[in-house]
């Protein structure tokens, strides 16, 4: 009987060869995936140092012209962004001082004449332009949201703000500088209700605002 010899069957991937497969596949999406987060996040702080830094400048224009630094009319008022909360009325009392839409944001003794409206509508009036702090306000600095304006870092959160108490007053110091404090929490999204002045102290809060962009 005569036997026929047969042509080998090409074999298949083994499982081990399509695990490895499947793992280089894997661990090059996560590299693709990971340089593309990572330059999110570098961009966004990097947008936020900008930002900041613009709204100093801007701040010393402010008390050169008004002989002290602003101080937000409604502290304690609060935005949610996702399922976190964080502090608004310095980052919308920002907003107005230095782009001089709006005031009633701002701490004042008596509201200005010819100041235009109190409320911002996201434009600066003609009376208003004597306010301007900040010439040329780039929109990518501000947010609207629930109807208000206010200074945004480059993660889209507002900006945190807190001025200092005058020493002669004899108050608890709640600022680091002797000016104000100012920051963005960066990366940080488990303080986002700390304070500056929290830092001082030992603990997760000291340690997470390694993470934020700070004047300090």
């Amino acid at each position: 009987m005569k036997s026929h010899l047969r042509k080998p069957v090409p074999a298949g991937f083994t499982i081990i060869e399509l695990l490895v497969v499947i793992t280089i596949i894997a661990l090059l999406f996560a590299l693709t995936i990971g340089g593309f987060t990572y330059a999110q996040r570098s961009a966004a702080r990097s947008r936020t140092t900008v930002t900041l830094n613009a709204i100093k400048s801007a701040l010393e224009r402010y008390n050169n012209e008004f002989g002290e630094y602003p101080a937000p009319q409604n502290a304690g008022d609060a935005i949610a962004i996702g399922d976190k909360s964080y502090s608004v009325g310095g980052a919308a009392m920002l907003y107005q001082a230095l782009s001089g839409d709006g005031f009633d944001n701002i701490l004042i003794a008596q509201a200005p004449s010819n100041a235009g409206p109190p409320q911002s509508n996201g434009s600066t009036e003609e009376e208003e332009s004597k306010n301007i702090m900040l010439t040329d306000m780039p929109k990518e600095m501000w947010i609207k949201r629930d109807d208000r304006y206010f200074m945004a870092d480059g993660f889209g959160r507002p900006f945190q703000y807190e001025k200092a108490v005058p020493v002669a007053l004899g108050e608890d110091q709640v600022t680091i500088n002797s000016t104000y404090d100012i920051w963005s929490y960066g990366e940080d999204e488990e303080n986002t209700t700390a304070r500056s002045i929290d830092t001082q102290a030992g603990g997760p809060v000291k340690d997470a605002s390694q993470k934020w962009i700070k004047n300090w």
